[in-house]
């Protein structure tokens, strides 16, 4: 990506073993639900973090690690049953890999991964977001049939062509989160600038559907 963050790496292989070993998205839902705050959990999608992910060493390059999907998906499966049970409404993805030039296997795996997640998120809403930049087109389209997903969210600081296809091809019923607060800097939001941009959103997707949001 364009930026300067950073991130712990996964390092993984195929005799890796994924378990539910920390459950501080739920704790941490839960605590802020005894305060009379409701949040929405946010966990890396299952295809950005493998793919995020380096091989271990020793680990013969040719290892596909989209391989790990059927491993690692009932570890979601059990994480958001347990959010469910703790009362969450909302569920975000993160999926910034959707930004990159992704090969057709690479995006069928999110399709795939999505209709697998898709009886367990039942009487969710879903937010995948996506940030740092455009969303080719391609991957706009497999962005947006995602089964399960309710809601997609946009980089529209700099990703100036979301808006161009979430004008011509966004899916009708589904929440915008429009990311026009720039969240790379320090500075004051352009309120005006921004105003523009959500009204012309509101003609597309509908004032009851659309969510002012960050970039990233």
């Amino acid at each position: 990506f364009d930026t300067n963050y950073h991130y712990i790496v996964p390092e993984l292989g195929p005799e890796v073993k994924f378990s539910y070993a920390s459950h501080k998205a739920v704790n941490e839902y839960k605590e802020a639900k005894a305060h009379g705050v409701e949040t929405v959990p946010v966990l890396v999608g299952p295809v950005s973090y493998l793919l995020l992910s380096k091989l271990a060493k020793g680990v013969d390059k040719s290892f596909d690690l989209l391989s790990l999907l059927p491993k690692i998906l009932p570890i979601y499966k059990e994480v958001i049953a347990e959010l469910k049970g703790a009362g969450a409404t909302w569920i975000q993805f993160d999926e910034p890999l959707f930004v990159m030039d992704l090969e057709g296997n690479k995006l069928q795996a999110f399709s795939g991964a999505y209709a697998e997640l898709e009886s367990t998120l039942t009487g969710l809403n879903v937010l995948v977001e996506t940030y740092f930049a455009d969303v080719p087109a391609e991957a706009f389209k497999t962005l947006t049939s995602l089964k399960g997903v309710t809601a997609f969210g946009f980089d529209l600081i700099r990703g100036g062509k979301n808006l161009d296809l979430i004008k011509s091809r966004f899916p009708k019923g589904k929440y915008l989160f429009a990311g026009v607060v720039d969240g790379r800097n320090i500075w004051a939001n352009d309120l005006a600038a921004s105003l523009i941009t959500l009204q012309t959103l509101e003609g597309v997707v509908g004032k009851d559907k659309l969510v002012v949001s960050t970039s990233c």
